[in-house]
């Protein structure tokens, strides 16, 4: 559908956004099918591309922040007007290589091992601190930190 032709390029920039809000991976996923569903449901309103887009990012924004409350997620809120300043710099990027970066960098957390691939997973995609991924992991608070300083030169 037209809509689907319109939306799907932002779709990454849609999931980053919500990823910064929410710091988790199918939270995210979740916000933004919740998005999508509400724009299909409210399609006669649009009066044109650019319009749906705006409206989609706010209908994201909104549900992010509802499934913050509902979850009683605490999650560091930015200042509305530094969001608006996230949406504008996200919308304004080229996005025709982010599938090619995406693939690269699932290739390489492939190719870490199961331990370096867990302490990345849940520092960076559950959104925990070193020393909470230490504890949970039973290491080291320096173990880990060097874990990801290791990992992160191996990724990029």
């Amino acid at each position: 559908t037209d809509i689907l032709r319109i939306l799907m390029p932002e779709r990454t920039k849609q999931i980053a956004l919500a990823w910064s809000i929410l710091r988790q991976s199918h939270l995210s996923e979740d916000a933004y099918q919740d998005m999508l569903a509400r724009v299909f449901e409210n399609e006669g309103i649009f009066e044109g591309p650019q319009h749906l887009r705006d409206w989609s990012w706010k209908v994201l924004r909104n549900r992010c922040y509802e499934l913050t409350r509902q979850r009683k997620y605490q999650a560091t809120l930015l200042d509305e007007s530094i969001l608006d300043l996230v949406d504008a710099e996200l919308e304004g990027r080229e996005t025709g290589d982010l599938p090619l970066r995406a693939d690269a960098l699932q290739g390489c957390l492939d190719e870490l091992n199961d331990k370096s691939r867990e302490t990345i997973r849940m520092r960076y995609f559950e959104g925990l601190r070193g020393k909470r991924v230490a504890e949970k992991l039973g290491r080291k608070p320096e173990t880990v930190y060097k874990t990801l300083r290791c990992c992160i030169r191996e990724i990029f």
